[in-house]
């Protein structure tokens, strides 16, 4: 009898998958909790984290379902057609 568990089914690719679309949500809020000192950061990163989860081959079904994004929006932001920052929940903090 083996000592070491049942197998992990979950394989390589799907952990990275999971880990990508867990980055895109930590980037997310850290974005939306962002301030005017490090807005444009929070949103560069936060950007780059949601390309790269649509781009693990999680597709943007996923990606939007699991952050609770519209696909519509996550598509305007991964192809850059809508800048992130332009989202922010404080007004403020939009550019103008």
């Amino acid at each position: 009898m083996s000592r070491l568990g049942p197998r992990d089914a979950t394989s390589p690719l799907e952990r990275e998958r999971s880990a990508s679309i867990r980055l895109a949500a930590e980037r997310l809020a850290a974005f939306v909790g962002s301030t005017a000192d490090g807005v444009e950061a929070a949103a560069r990163a936060a950007e780059a984290a949601l390309r790269g989860a649509v781009s693990s081959g999680a597709g943007v079904e996923r990606v939007s379902a699991e952050l609770e994004l519209s696909p519509r929006a996550l598509r305007a932001i991964v192809d850059g057609s809508v800048r992130l920052r332009s989202l922010h929940p404080d007004a403020r903090l939009r550019p103008s």
